[in-house]
């Protein structure tokens, strides 16, 4: 029977992969990992048995094992180091990239790591060594070491048989680095640009030397904002002594972009950074992760208490004041979050810093100025046409003028804060919602009671 792997769904290869294990059809097996999308086989694999699985990875060919190990998760991943031998997990690294065997080690227990490091050549293990050794999120903890590098007297000629030689072990052949006698970076060539010159001529003629360029201690965003600033495929990493040591690649980035933006998400949200995906993060860790923003927002509601007690007498005096607080705190609360989040996403993409703090001061007035006279104007009609019989003209006034002012100061206070966050060294998500919610609250309120002692005299 012939099978056409390719037009077969993943549910139906789900069904048919441990029939075919099963009957030990191993041909079959390797076909259909040789022909489908690696990516959808390493969803289908996660769910095999662990024997089934084993009997997998060990007929497959070496470099699909490799790259198969590379697309599951760190749970799967454990689970299967545990169980190969030696000899296999070692033949699983020489077939991965550095920065893949960094990810996957960054996300292994000690005990596992250890095994690993005491399976694998001497020279191996000194690179995993100093690829570990750098600072999380830093350029020289995400870059591969795998790149094709030729020199600027090398001919063409020479350049191409040299790509060859490094094309199996390289991320990437697309972009070839060039260096001097002393690995100092001089120059980038495209292998467009190799193919199409002639065989006599040198290297140093066709390549590039406006070189982009991030050193290992480069923040992590700061290398996937050069990469996408500039339209980059590929990034060089250079140490201290402007030498050549490692590359990012575009792949590398989409992973840096997720992880920063699901970083800024919880940050905002007022949650500390958690590593995993949500039905993989137990309680305790979620507990840990929420509990401290909860306690001091907490704390810091504080303050809106108090203001309310000192006004005690006026709420008393006119009771109807009080039901128009919930919509005067969530209106400028919600204004307030609005403007963090462009803000912040202005320093992420456009590089917004201190020194455009006053376009970001006039440009968060004038919108602010602008949505609340839309709002007043219909608040005031809410109020004082469709509302009860108690609100009168200066209670309508009262409450729309408050939601305009609350909604003005939130504006600044929003647009204002991550660029101050950021001129401290901290990251402009922390001082987002959670603490802009806090301070817009409690300055509603001052707003809100100060016009009506002024307005309706009590």
């Amino acid at each position: 029977m012939e099978y056409n792997f390719l037009e077969y769904s993943k549910e139906q290869l789900s069904s048919l992969l441990p029939e075919l294990i099963k009957d030990k059809k191993v041909l079959l097996i390797r076909e259909i990992f040789d022909e489908y999308n690696i990516v959808d086989l390493s969803e289908i694999f996660s769910e095999l048995e662990l024997d089934e699985a084993i009997f997998v990875f060990k007929i497959l060919p070496k470099d699909i094992s490799a790259e198969l190990f590379t697309y599951l998760d760190s749970e799967h991943q454990e689970r299967l180091i545990s169980a190969l031998s030696s000899m296999e997990v070692k033949n699983i690294l020489d077939n991965m990239f550095s920065d893949d065997i960094i990810d996957f080690l960054e996300e292994m227990p000690a005990n596992v790591i250890k095994y690993i490091l005491e399976n694998v050549p001497a020279d191996h293990r000194k690179e995993i060594n100093t690829l570990l050794s750098y600072e999380e999120n830093t350029a020289g903890s995400v870059m591969s070491t795998d790149f094709v590098e030729l020199h600027e007297e090398d001919t063409v000629e020479e350049a191409i048989i040299k790509i060859k030689k490094q094309a199996e072990i390289a991320e990437t052949i697309n972009v070839c680095f060039v260096i001097d006698k002393k690995r100092v970076l001089v120059g980038v060539v495209n292998l467009r640009d190799i193919i199409i010159a002639k065989n006599d001529k040198l290297i140093s003629e066709i390549m590039d030397k406006n070189i982009h360029y991030v050193y290992t201690n480069t923040d992590q965003e700061e290398v996937a904002r050069l990469l996408s600033k500039y339209d980059l495929t590929t990034i060089c990493v250079l140490n201290d002594q402007h030498c050549l040591i490692g590359i990012v690649t575009a792949d590398d980035v989409l992973d840096i972009l997720t992880e920063e933006a699901t970083e800024d998400i919880h940050k905002m949200s007022g949650i500390i950074p958690t590593d995993g995906s949500y039905l993989k993060t137990g309680t305790k860790e979620m507990v840990k992760s929420r509990i401290s923003w909860l306690l001091i927002l907490m704390i810091s509601a504080t303050f809106t208490g108090y203001i309310l007690q000192y006004f005690e007498d006026k709420l008393s005096a006119v009771a109807i004041l009080s039901a128009s607080i919930p919509i005067i705190m969530s209106t400028a609360g919600n204004a307030g979050a609005q403007s963090s989040t462009m803000v912040i996403r202005g320093i992420a993409v456009d590089d917004l810093s201190i020194n455009d703090i006053f376009i970001v001061l006039r440009k968060e007035l004038f919108v602010g100025l602008l949505c609340g006279a839309i709002l007043f104007i219909t608040n005031f009609i809410r109020l004082f046409i469709f509302g009860s019989k108690n609100t009168t003209f200066n209670i309508s006034l009262v409450v729309s003028l408050t939601i305009t002012i609350s909604l003005v100061s939130a504006n600044i206070a929003g647009g204002v804060l991550p660029l101050l966050a950021k001129k401290l060294k901290m990251d402009p998500a922390s001082a987002a919602a959670p603490l802009i919610t806090t301070i817009v609250d409690a300055t509603s309120l001052i707003i809100y009671f100060m016009l009506a002692i002024v307005i309706l005299k009590i």
